[in-house]
């Protein structure tokens, strides 16, 4: 597979997304007395806020400074509520849109997400961001990946495609001591 700026981007800004996502919830929740007994951290976090700091980054990134990039862009169809992507971006003028939803990883929310994007936008490119926080899968997004298209009952390879340099895994370390394994990869739709 061929991978564009637009992939190798945004795979780059999730450790800073989510470095700063932990560091704002211990900002936040330090020496506050309702936080005493539970503190939030990036593994249990909601995957919006996630989101939301990519976000930012991507807004920040010199790579995609001629990009259209937006978050929660809503497209109407011909009856009921508009359909939101997480992220849409595309050069400033025109062109084709690239699309980008995320969550944890699931294949149902994979496999809905990219039938989603796949009707919305037929001609550009469509992304699932999935988020990988148990202990194993975060340290090896791309072989639970691989494991599960390998499977009968797993991710359809109609459907998605992979490539080991659009995974990422790292660890986010908090002052208190403990830290958190935290994986991401980017799929595309077919």
């Amino acid at each position: 597979m061929y991978v564009s700026k637009i992939p190798k981007t945004i795979i780059s800004l999730v450790q800073p997304a989510v470095q700063a996502t932990a560091a704002r919830l211990f900002v936040l929740t330090t020496g506050r007395a309702g936080s005493a007994k539970y503190q939030p951290t990036v593994s249990t976090f909601y995957e919006t806020g996630l989101v939301t700091a990519l976000y930012e980054q991507l807004l920040m990134s010199p790579a995609l400074a001629s990009y259209e990039i937006r978050h929660e862009m809503p497209y109407h169809g011909p009856l009921g509520a508009p359909k939101r992507v997480d992220l849409w971006m595309r050069p400033v003028g025109g062109g084709y849109p690239h699309l980008v939803e995320a969550g944890d990883y699931s294949k149902e929310k994979i496999h809905d997400d990219i039938s989603k994007m796949n009707s919305l936008n037929s001609t550009g490119a469509n992304w699932f961001l999935a988020f990988f926080r148990g202990p194993v899968q975060a340290t090896r997004p791309f072989r639970t990946l691989e494991a599960s298209l390998n499977r009968g009952n797993g991710l359809d390879p109609d459907l998605i495609e992979i490539d080991r340099r659009l995974t990422t895994s790292f660890t986010v370390y908090r002052p208190d001591g403990n830290s958190d394994p935290f994986g991401a990869a980017l799929i595309r739709g077919r």
